[in-house]
């Protein structure tokens, strides 16, 4: 018994060198890809918008037409679905109205979609967008009844920022978000604008945005699954010296 077993420990210590070796070469074997997460993607169309307020009701009409083959996604459209969620002064001077998340979201929801609205303050959004004390008491007015209008809807609104990680999870569990940037990381400027999510890999978020510069010689597959690094992502979706983030979530 003494000599089967100096000779069995003979033989593992002598395999365990072998093991070793093995294990380090199948650990160098291993592509990088398969220690990364996996890429987390929608086929989400683009469409453009065709006016320079008309982000967030073109950026709905993607999000609706990714989840439902039917909706409709051309001017008519676009044009009223900003009729109904205009509660922003677009610019110091006034301008044409933007849209507001609370109201997007009820746009959706007449239009039988689930939102589910992410703000990081209780002040009037985009209020800083007009020195008119005038202008922000209409904004603040228009705020209150979007407000108690998705209470009774029951579309949830939540006061705090979602996190990047939070972001991606959402978008994994199936829902499409619908964020509000500032345009300087792909355009150059400062302004408040809206984009859709359509994935997120390693490095980067991708967006399809609805502003195509025409005169710079973009197209629509230029704006379409544009990668934003994940790093700039988190500076490009706040906006302004209040620094605001908003987001929808769309689902059906």
């Amino acid at each position: 018994m003494a000599k089967q077993t100096k000779r069995a420990i003979a033989r593992s210590s002598s395999r365990a060198p072998r093991r070793a070796a093995t294990a380090k070469r199948a650990k160098r074997s291993v592509p990088k890809a398969a220690t990364s997460k996996a890429k987390a993607a929608r086929r989400i169309p683009h469409y453009r918008q065709t006016t320079d307020f008309t982000c967030g009701p073109s950026s709905v009409l993607m999000s609706m037409r990714a989840l439902d083959p039917r909706a409709p996604f051309d001017r008519a459209s676009e044009l009223q679905l900003w009729r109904e969620a205009t509660s922003v002064f677009s610019g110091p001077s006034g301008g044409h109205g933007g849209c507001g998340p609370v109201a997007l979201a009820l746009a959706l929801g007449r239009r039988g979609f689930t939102a589910e609205v992410h703000v990081n303050h209780r002040d009037v959004f985009l209020g800083e967008r007009t020195r008119s004390a005038e202008r922000k008491e209409v904004m603040r007015v228009l705020q209150e009844q979007d407000l108690a209008e998705a209470k009774r809807r029951g579309i949830p609104v939540h006061y705090g920022t979602l996190s990047q990680k939070a972001l991606e999870a959402r978008f994994r569990e199936g829902l499409i978000p619908i964020v509000l940037v500032s345009t300087h990381f792909i355009h150059g400027d400062h302004v408040a604008h809206w984009v859709v999510v359509t994935g997120f890999d390693d490095e980067n978020v991708y967006v399809n945005d609805p502003w195509v510069a025409l005169d710079k010689g973009k197209t629509p597959k230029d704006m379409t699954d544009f990668p934003v690094p994940r790093q700039a992502f988190d500076g490009m979706t706040c906006y302004g010296k209040q620094r605001e983030r908003a987001c929808v979530l769309v689902g059906r």
